[in-house]
C-alpha cells in the first residue's frame, strides 16, 4: 500500500501538536522517542516543499527577466 503523501499545512499542524503535547506537561517516556521521530519526519516533509517552491519560484522569476 503506497503512503499517503502529507502536504506542507499538515507536516506543520503535526509538529504543532507533537510540540502541544510535549509542553503541556511531563511527556509520555514510551512515546517521546516516537514523537520526536514523527516530528523529524515532519520537518525533512517540510524542509522539501520549501526547497521545491523556492525552485518553482526561482524558474519563474528567470522566466520573467527573459
Amino acid at each position: 500500500m503506497a503512503k499517503k503523501e502529507i502536504g506542507f499545512n499538515d507536516a506543520i499542524k503535526g509538529i504543532e501538536e507533537i510540540l502541544k503535547n510535549i509542553e503541556e506537561g511531563e511527556p509520555d517516556i514510551d512515546r517521546l522517542s516516537a514523537d520526536v521521530k514523527k516530528a523529524a519526519e515532519l520537518i525533512k516533509i517540510c524542509r522539501t516543499r520549501l526547497r521545491e517552491t523556492e525552485e518553482k519560484i526561482d524558474g519563474i522569476m528567470k522566466e520573467l527577466k527573459s
